[in-house]
C-alpha cells in the first residue's frame, strides 16, 4: 500500500497581537497599526518610524536587541 502524499506546511501569518506584544517588549510605543489583506502588518511608532513585518522579522529584531527567546 502506498503512502498518502505529504501536505505542504502552511506558513503562519503574523498576528496583530503578536506584533504589538513584540513592540512592547523592545520598548516601542505604537501609534498605529495596519493589517493588509495578504496578512502583512505595518506598525507606526511614536517617533515616526514604521516597520512592516512578519513573525521572522520580529524574532530577528528581538535577537539583535538581545531580548529574544533563549
Amino acid at each position: 500500500m502506498s503512502e498518502p502524499p505529504n501536505k505542504p506546511m502552511r506558513k503562519r501569518r503574523p498576528t496583530l497581537r503578536g506584533a504589538l506584544e513584540a513592540a512592547q517588549k523592545v520598548g516601542q510605543k505604537v501609534k498605529g497599526a495596519v493589517v493588509e489583506p495578504d496578512g502583512k502588518i505595518t506598525l507606526t511608532f511614536d517617533n515616526g518610524e514604521s516597520m512592516t513585518s512578519t513573525n521572522d522579522d520580529w524574532d530577528m529584531h528581538l535577537k539583535e536587541l538581545d531580548r529574544g527567546k533563549s
